[in-house]
């Protein structure tokens, strides 16, 4: 909020009383501030008897008193311009910066502040503050070094001002990464992107920089099929577990040595039955989406951040009494982020997300290698699993692509569209055997 009209304080002009060995006297500007006087010489020096006091004018008997005047006016006007733009509290050593010509306010050092370092500091403020976590933050570090080695070589200078930011620098750095550096991985590049957009975000909304600017830069992110979530462990290929593979595994279940496996063998069994539920949701899930009574999921689902219902079978109601009964977590079903957990921070989700993933599949593929699967076992195929098993059981394509969360069902067909052939001649032959072939009694013919 910017102060009222009445609380700037004005400036006022007097003569100094004591003349020089010539006889003239310095005219002095001087602010009221703090019960103290700011005051400067003007550096313009008449006699004593052409000032009047009154209107603070050299008078007209002065041959330049017109431009004297004028030149009092606008050294007043550029301290004045300069006190009603400042928001923070004034002070009379404030002021007397501005009239000696040395004040840079905030925003102008801001604009001529090297961008690279006003992003180091707000990455490591983050980390301060305890919103990302030290891996993301020491990667951001990195990456930030990284745009400034890029800056070093295409310019020349180890500074880039805040005011020369502008998305055709970051497309050169994009660039760059592809080409120079060889990062052919789109989702990596957008990674490095991250933290130089988070500080512009920042800077915008802190009032350093052009809204206009920021928006056109923070969105300047590589085209990909999952920008922000993409998931390296998500097969391309379908891999999913038969009926039988699928009775293999829950028969390894009491033969695990430890429980932490058997717990993450219920993660991928819930998914199976929570109708292919995605390890992110597994993962966020809370006691406080699962409705006992209508027997249903309801959350937002990591991946979109869309509202989704799934209805529950009595197996995964199963799983998810007997994780009630052990009581580990207050507010995350499966325990695997802790209870105060921030999800509004993406960057320590999506790090908390990998990580956790990381360790879930680790048990899983080592499962895998004692039933002698052909591929790896993760938390996905558990998805595969249910589409493909429901699929062969006839439920429609239709309700496969809602259950499964999917944004458009032309998502699921792509998905398992070699599966549909066989699904659809059972269709034909189970349903749509219509026989209504007309007989014809051979005496007729004739």
């Amino acid at each position: 909020m910017g102060r009222t009209k009445s609380a700037y304080p004005k400036g006022t002009f007097y003569l100094k009383n004591q003349p020089n060995d010539k006889g003239d006297a310095y005219i002095y500007l001087r602010y009221f501030v703090i019960n103290k006087y700011a005051a400067r010489s003007t550096n313009i020096a008449i006699k004593a008897s052409d000032w009047e006091q009154k209107t603070q004018q050299v008078k007209s008997t002065n041959k330049s008193a017109a431009r004297i005047n004028a030149k009092l006016a606008s050294i007043r006007e550029q301290v004045d311009r300069q006190i009603m733009a400042y928001e923070g509290r004034l002070t009379k050593a404030i002021i007397e910066q501005m009239m000696d010509g040395n004040y840079v306010s905030q925003k102008e050092k801001i604009a001529n502040t090297d961008f690279v370092e006003y992003a180091l500091n707000y990455n490591e403020q983050r980390y301060k503050l305890g919103k990302i976590s030290y891996s993301t933050y020491d990667n951001g570090r990195l990456n930030i070094v990284a745009f400034r080695n890029f800056i070093s070589n295409k310019t020349g200078e180890s500074v880039l001002p805040m005011s020369q930011l502008n998305v055709d620098i970051f497309n050169e750095y994009i660039a760059w990464r592809l080409k120079d550096r060889g990062n052919t991985s789109r989702e990596g590049i957008n990674k490095t992107l991250t933290p130089l957009y988070k500080a512009i975000k920042y800077a915008a909304d802190n009032e350093l920089l052009s809204h206009k600017v920021a928006s056109t830069i923070s969105n300047n992110y590589l085209e990909t099929k999952d920008r922000k979530y993409n998931s390296a462990v998500e097969d391309k290929e379908v891999h999913y577990l038969t009926p039988e593979q699928m009775q293999q595994f829950v028969d390894w279940y009491p033969k695990v040595k430890y429980d932490r496996t058997r717990e993450i063998m219920d993660m991928f069994l819930f998914s199976f039955y929570a109708c292919g539920l995605r390890v992110s949701d597994i993962i966020t899930l809370e006691w406080s989406h699962i409705d006992w009574e209508k027997r249903e999921i309801s959350k937002n689902l990591f991946k979109g951040n869309k509202a989704h219902e799934i209805p529950l079978t009595e197996a995964a109601i199963e799983i998810l009494l007997r994780w009630k009964s052990y009581k580990k977590n207050p507010r995350f079903v499966f325990d695997l982020l802790y209870s105060g957990f921030d999800l509004n921070d993406e960057a320590a989700l999506n790090n908390a997300r990998l990580s956790k993933n990381r360790t879930l599949q680790q048990s899983l593929k080592e499962i895998g290698k004692k039933m002698n699967l052909p591929f790896n076992l993760t938390m996905h195929v558990a998805r595969h699993s249910f589409a493909v098993m429901a699929l062969q059981r006839g439920v429609t394509l239709h309700m496969i692509s809602r259950l499964m969360g999917h944004a458009s069902i032309i998502t699921t067909e792509n998905t398992y569209a070699e599966f549909l052939p066989s699904t659809i001649n059972e269709e034909v032959k189970s349903k749509l055997s219509f026989c209504f072939t007309p007989t014809i009694d051979s005496s007729e013919k004739n």
